[in-house]
């Protein structure tokens, strides 16, 4: 028996000896009750820090160089973290809830939160799962007889081709090497995470991930949401899909009909930044330069542009990353021949200061970006780390998402553009139109991900839930591709295509409701760090123009909430951020923070009279074939 196996071993020992102590009688004091249940929730939350830990080191290994030993290392693990929960459950049982303090409460819930599931199907989960990952991170297309490797090159392809017949190349190319190999896998993965919610009394995943986000009547909610985001994005897809048809010499975008999807500049269509010098060229060229290009004049390593996106934390006045951070991280794609999973980022080792980050690096603006997204996670994790293990996450998954945004935001002002030498100070600049190109700039990244966030979410709830069978995942993938973000396949497809495989979040099962949500949230979150800095609306500035780089009463605010964990409920943590009564998920500062580009996206589209609609209706269409082909 190894030592991590007997430190289990041990741990379950000792909790058994703590409860058995500690069955309640008359003879009890009620503070000597909640003492017991403080000591054996102090055992229980060492034993699952060590077990997470184990947990993130064995994942670790997994993602930096994937062997078969290392997997069914990982699986040995897995099954013993499993048989670790399923007990301390059972223990849970013989405490009187009614008996203990409120955080005590909140603890033992978490006990017996998570899925179930034996040893085979364990095993069986967590092959399946490798073999999902493998298959998307080893993945290579060939595109004009060169190979590009996994998810990070041929997004990169997808940004910068202008060239229709290459980006559909490496569209087609990718679906075709992630999604045939994927779908039975996927099948499998949903069937056994379904039977383990279901043993843990749930009716499919889908209800356990609606559940973690605390918001009753969930679907609700973000449709309600959406509604209200909705006529913004209706503006910029119909400016988008007008200049992209009046400059394409090739018939590709038409004026009036739905977009392809592969000429959006990512390989998902969530992210348009890559065509803003196509819809602006001479606004974009005024008052600067693409900053990619600064990026890389600047600095010859990707550590500097870490070191550059943890600068704007250490202003609001969080401390530096820990060592740890940057002996053990991955930045960039390793050399020594290993297949490391490139997608972007952060974990939490649950040891002393060890978090870390995984990236297949590049300079460019959109890792640049990313670095901020990821370094929230990271700052979140640190600043929580005091807390008791059970309580060492976020407010939700979204609180988690919306850290790091919430920074992009305030790292993608005008101000900070040109504090980071994007933009010149130039006088001849017209303001107004460089705070329109801004925007539009920032538009382009956040908005389209709220349709296509939706999409893929609704889509992976009713696959869970049963709705839709196996041979019905790629036409329904693109009917809500269709009904959210207007967009079609630019070539036919069928069910022997496995679309949705080719975004990572899929094939790692990872929840996806969270970046909606965190989507709105962020902008919440930015502009409480506007109003502790004494900027915003509320100080008679536009949110858009807030500045909050180098405000330590901003970033004391932020921590103070980061510190909570999730020991309390998420609206009491935004309620720390907002200092409002009664804080909920609102997209009405969103709406605030693009009301210039959305006035003046009404006043273009008008004025160049672009169609604007985005086409919902495909019960016209008899297949996918058809989808494509007609459109």
């Amino acid at each position: 028996m190894g030592m991590d196996r007997r430190l289990v071993v041990c741990h379950l020992v000792l909790l058994f000896l703590v409860t058995c102590q500690v069955s309640p009688t008359p003879r009890n004091h009620l503070l000597e009750y909640r003492h017991s249940a403080e000591q054996w929730l102090s055992t229980v939350n060492r034993a699952l820090e060590h077990a997470a830990n184990r947990q993130a080191i064995l994942s670790w290994q997994i993602h930096t160089n994937r062997t078969s030993e290392a997997v069914k290392e990982f699986s040995n693990e897995e099954q013993s973290r499993f048989a670790l929960n399923e007990h301390l459950c059972q223990l849970r049982k013989r405490w009187v809830m009614a008996l203990l303090s409120q955080t005590q409460q909140k603890m033992m819930s978490r006990l017996c939160h998570g899925i179930r599931l034996n040893e085979e199907q364990t095993r069986v989960l967590v092959e399946t799962s490798s073999r999902l990952q493998a298959i998307y991170s080893e993945a290579v297309v060939n595109v004009a007889g060169l190979n590009y490797t996994g998810e990070s090159e041929i997004k990169e392809l997808m940004a910068k081709s202008q060239n229709y017949s290459v980006l559909l190349e490496a569209w087609t190319g990718w679906r075709n090497a992630v999604g045939p190999p994927s779908k039975e896998l996927f099948s499998r993965m949903i069937e056994i995470n379904n039977l383990g919610v279901q043993a843990a009394g749930f009716s499919d995943t889908s209800e356990i991930w609606k559940n973690e986000l605390g918001i009753k009547n969930l679907e609700q909610v973000v449709d309600d949401l959406f509604a209200t985001i909705q006529p913004l994005y209706i503006q910029l897809y119909a400016f988008v899909r007008g200049r992209l048809a009046a400059i394409d010499k090739t018939g590709t975008v038409h004026p009036d009909r739905p977009l392809p999807a592969h000429v959006l500049g990512n390989m998902w269509a969530q992210n348009w930044e890559p065509l803003l010098p196509r819809l602006m060229p001479n606004a974009t060229l005024s008052g600067g330069e693409e900053a990619t290009q600064v990026l890389r004049r600047r600095y010859s390593s990707f550590t500097q542009l870490v070191v550059v996106a943890q600068d704007f934390f250490l202003s609001l006045g969080f401390p530096p990353l820990p060592l740890n951070f940057w002996t053990r991280s991955q930045f960039v794609r390793p050399t020594d021949g290993t297949k490391p999973v490139c997608h972007g980022s952060a974990t939490n080792f649950y040891s002393r200061d060890d978090v870390r980050l995984m990236m297949c690096g590049e300079i460019n603006e959109d890792d640049f970006y990313t670095l901020h997204h990821e370094m929230g996670h990271l700052y979140y994790f640190l600043a929580y780390n005091h807390q008791p293990f059970l309580f060492r996450s976020g407010a939700s998954s979204a609180f988690h998402e919306a850290i790091g945004d919430s920074i992009i935001y305030a790292a993608m002002t005008t101000q900070h553009r040109r504090r980071l030498g994007f933009l010149h100070s130039d006088n001849n600049v017209n303001q107004k139109d460089l705070e329109i190109v801004n925007l539009l700039r920032q538009a382009l990244v956040k908005i389209p991900l709220l349709p296509y966030s939706l999409s893929l979410e609704k889509w992976r709830w009713a696959v869970m839930a049963g709705q839709i069978k196996p041979d019905q995942y790629n036409r329904a993938w693109w009917n809500m591709k269709l009904k959210y973000q207007g967009i079609v396949p630019p070539i036919p497809r069928s069910e022997k295509d496995f679309d949705p495989a080719s975004k990572f979040h899929i094939i790692s099962n990872t929840p996806y409701i969270r970046y909606f949500l965190s989507s709105i949230l962020q902008v919440q979150i930015f502009q409480a760090l506007c109003d502790a800095s004494q900027q915003g609306p509320r100080f008679g500035k536009p949110l858009n123009q807030c500045d909050i780089y180098g405000s330590v009463e901003a970033g004391n605010r932020l921590r103070e909430m980061l510190s909570l964990g999730s020991s309390r409920p998420w609206n009491v943590a935004l309620k720390v951020l907002t200092h409002e009564q009664n804080p909920t998920i609102d997209a009405r500062p969103l709406m605030d923070y693009y009301r210039p580009l959305h006035e003046w996206l009404l006043s273009e589209n008008r004025r160049l009279n672009y169609t604007v609609d985005i086409h919902e209706d495909i019960s016209v269409f008899n297949n996918i074939e058809d989808l494509a082909a007609n459109f």
